[in-house]
């Protein structure tokens, strides 16, 4: 979920010097965990208008009205804009934003998944704040931080980072929480890293074996990162449309972005640009550049990439 407005009597209900008010809310993905306070969001500032990237669906069940997604219509879908241009996607009734000249956007279309017994292709909308030379992304690209972000629950790491779920509960010690850190990175990047052992003698019981730590250092030391579960489970389904959206975003827009910030991780990420956001992506030419440990795919993202491709 993003949100703009601004400050002053052109906000709708607002006042100079007044609290900010949201005039526009927008809908980035069709994932669940970025739109699921959409519906809160306009309650609070009903006057908003609302904006979505394209193809949004509900599940289980199909054709559910947008009011009762949302709590109102949509606005308008989101093509791409960019460079003064403005490029309709077919679903959006040539509705054009009015922040469009502050803020352009590319929306990109990853992987098609029978949904509800609908094909459906999942898309994300990236945005370029002119003003600020930011680039805006939801999934698509992060950095992995080596420090433990604010917000993360002391417990939860804390019980994550045992050796063995049959272990005790550790000390609480900066150490300790760090193991935490790195070792949920691992769990929500792979499902199932490779060094997250079942013991064969202790049915429920898992242990961490050695060399978890050098995996979590091959995501946190890259520039760039794109997910491994948004690259393997998405992007290789659609490759050359992946490609011609890192085209637009990194040389055709014209945006001469210098951070990012992605809904994930770290942010905002300083000091990188196209050229940067575009090497992140040397995958889409050759699989074996950045390549993820085989290990590390091979028992989560990798089986679960295979049943969905074999049936799509």
């Amino acid at each position: 979920l993003g949100g703009t407005g601004d400050v002053g009597s052109n906000a709708a209900g607002g006042t100079a010097g007044g609290p900010a008010v949201v005039s526009h809310v927008v809908v980035p993905t069709y994932a669940l965990e970025h739109k699921v306070f959409v519906k809160d969001c306009l309650e609070r500032w009903p006057e908003a208008q609302l904006w979505t990237s394209p193809n949004q669906f509900s599940f289980p069940f199909r054709g559910v009205s947008e009011e009762f997604v949302f709590g109102k219509r949509v606005s308008g879908v989101l093509g791409d804009c960019y460079g003064g241009k403005y490029y309709s996607n077919g679903d959006n009734n040539n509705v054009i934003p009015p922040w469009s000249d502050e803020i352009e956007y590319a929306t990109l279309y990853g992987g098609t998944f029978n949904i509800g017994g609908k094909q459906t292709t999942l898309s994300e909308t990236a945005f370029f704040h002119k003003s600020s030379k930011t680039l805006i992304v939801t999934d698509a690209v992060a950095r992995i931080p080596k420090s433990i972000p604010e917000l993360n629950d002391p417990e939860k790491l804390l019980l994550i980072s045992k050796r063995s779920t049959s272990d005790p509960m550790p000390e609480d010690t900066p150490e300790a929480r760090l193991a935490g850190w790195k070792k949920t990175v691992l769990l929500v990047s792979y499902f199932f890293p490779e060094h997250e052992e079942p013991d064969p003698s202790n049915l429920g019981v898992v242990t961490w074996t050695d060399g978890w730590e050098e995996n979590f250092v091959n995501l946190a030391e890259r520039k760039l990162l794109v997910p491994p579960v948004v690259r393997t489970l998405l992007y290789a389904q659609n490759p050359m449309g992946v490609r011609r959206w890192v085209d637009i975003v990194s040389r055709e827009s014209g945006w001469d972005f210098d951070r990012i910030v992605p809904a994930h991780f770290d942010a905002p990420i300083e000091g990188v640009g196209p050229e940067e956001f575009r090497d992140g992506f040397r995958f889409l030419e050759d699989e074996s550049v950045d390549a993820f440990p085989l290990e590390d795919l091979r028992r989560g993202l990798r089986p679960i990439a295979d049943f969905v491709l074999k049936r799509l």
